[in-house]
């Protein structure tokens, strides 16, 4: 599912679209990862370790994934981890892109009301814009009116993610699940950060590249 909207839509606005429009239930923990746009390549024992640790933490904790959509950089290895999930189990994840509209390749695939299309996946070499990534269950698409550029989604993504925080949830023990895999395992430089339904970090390690923000309580 995806929704194309204004760069300065509320955040109550949108969690009121995700909750009873797509029916998705308030997560107890919110993994949001950033890291580069540019596509790099991680050894194969540091990729397994890497996606078995983000899947695990996601599934005994009920998460939403965030990410930024788009199939490059970090992003990319979100979705092959999630790719192997999805072949080897039926728990469903829910994982949320949230990119610029203007940056989108194949943007027509996508124009429509309340309509299924297909949408073309394959990458044109030579344009400067970007496909989202096909393993995300859903997508917001942040439109301020820019081609070709980032930035539309930043403050929407930064609102969005502070607002879900205040929500009143029923909670559960986090898993550190992400902070050992990827800090210890991986030994990447890495920030984890669990905040509470206020906004306050409760624990936060290392420093940045790729770099995983978890929020709840």
């Amino acid at each position: 599912m995806y929704v194309r909207v204004s760069f300065d839509t509320k955040p109550d606005l949108l969690l009121h679209l995700m909750t009873k429009e797509w029916q998705l239930e308030l997560p107890k923990l919110l993994i949001s990862v950033h890291g580069g746009l540019q596509n790099f390549e991680l050894q194969p024992k540091l990729k397994q370790v890497f996606g078995k640790g983000l899947i695990k933490a996601a599934m005994t904790t009920g998460a939403w994934i965030f990410t930024g959509g788009v199939n490059t950089g970090v992003i990319r290895h979100v979705g092959d981890a999630l790719k192997d999930h999805a072949s080897k189990s039926r728990g469903k994840i829910c994982t949320i892109g949230i990119a610029p509209w203007g940056i989108v390749e194949n943007q027509e695939d996508l124009i429509g009301r309340d309509v299924v299309r297909p949408y073309q996946t394959m990458s044109n070499p030579m344009s400067k814009l970007t496909v989202l990534n096909s393993m995300h269950s859903h997508f917001i698409l942040a439109d301020n009116g820019t081609t070709g550029k980032y930035g539309a989604e930043v403050k929407l993504r930064r609102q969005l993610e502070k607002h879900i925080s205040l929500q009143k949830i029923n909670t559960s023990k986090l898993s550190h699940t992400v902070t050992t895999a990827l800090t210890r395992k991986l030994m990447l430089n890495v920030c984890v950060s669990y905040a509470s339904r206020r906004g306050k970090l409760k624990d936060t390690v290392g420093t940045s590249h790729p770099s995983f923000w978890a929020s709840g309580e």
